[in-house]
Parts: structure tokens; C-alpha cells; sequence
């Protein structure tokens, strides 16, 4: 339950006061779940375009392992952990991820079209953006600048 504003927290009319939002937030990045760590490398490498920065022990879940992906700025954006255990058809559902999104310049998303045109990997265009899904069935969506 949130709390009420003291006096403190007000602003000079006496309404709460807002606080400021999104200061130093920023996302670090997204976890994705895989049944096979080899097949979503290679998608989120091969055909989305990410690089992969290193396959290692994942530091949270022991007997696990981690891909990290990073963008062309080298920024962290998809950590990748191995679970084959979902593959068992007793496990509900694929964790709590809608779809990722992503932006590209124009040439690199039809950059990106055309790898995916190349390799007959299937997507969907719609109004201006791609909408694929990885080897787990996790959407992407791509937009163009």
C-alpha cells in the first residue's frame, strides 16, 4: 500500500508533490529464456544483428548458462540464460516478456529484411515494422527510423 504525502512532499500550493521521473533510470537490459542457447545466439546474432559479447557461467543461476548480446554502441541489451527444462510440456508458459522491441536506421532494417529474406526466415511486415519471432517464439519488433 502506498503511503499518504507528509507535509514535506507537497509543493508550494499544497498539492502532493510530484516526483521527478525517469532521472537515472535506464534499462539495462532484457532476459531472455531459451531451451536451446546455440539456436538463440545464432538468431539474435546471425539474423537480428546483435554481437555476442560472452557465453559464460550465469553469475545468478548456478549449473547455468548466459549469452550476452550487445548493440553496436557495445551496450549490454539480451542476456540469454539456458533452461531446457521448459521443453518439459508441464511448464506453464514461456516467462513474463510480451515481445522486445528494437529501432534501426533505415538501411539496417532492410538491411535486416534482407537477411531475413536470404535465410527464409519467416516475419511479418506490418506498417512499417518487422515483427519475427526467435527460436523460443519470443516476438520481435522492429522498427525503422
Amino acid at each position: 500500500m502506498a503511503s499518504q504525502p507528509t507535509p514535506s512532499s507537497r509543493d508550494a500550493s499544497g498539492a502532493p508533490a510530484q516526483p521527478e521521473v525517469g532521472g537515472s533510470v535506464s534499462l539495462d537490459h532484457a532476459s531472455v529464456m531459451t531451451t536451446d542457447l546455440d539456436d538463440a545466439v545464432a538468431f539474435y546474432t546471425d539474423i537480428l544483428g546483435l554481437q555476442l559479447r560472452t557465453v559464460e557461467d550465469d553469475p545468478v543461476r548456478e549449473g547455468r548458462q548466459r549469452a550476452m548480446l550487445v548493440d553496436v554502441r557495445g551496450h549490454d541489451v539480451v542476456e540469454i540464460i539456458e533452461m531446457p527444462e521448459m521443453a518439459h510440456p508441464s511448464v506453464p508458459g514461456r516467462g513474463g516478456i510480451h515481445h522486445l522491441g528494437f529501432r534501426l536506421s533505415k538501411e539496417e532494417w532492410h538491411a535486416l529484411r534482407s537477411r531475413m529474406d536470404a535465410a527464409e526466415y519467416p516475419y511479418q511486415e506490418t506498417k512499417g515494422r518487422l515483427f519475427v519471432r526467435d527460436a523460443d517464439g519470443l516476438v520481435l519488433e522492429i522498427e525503422r527510423d
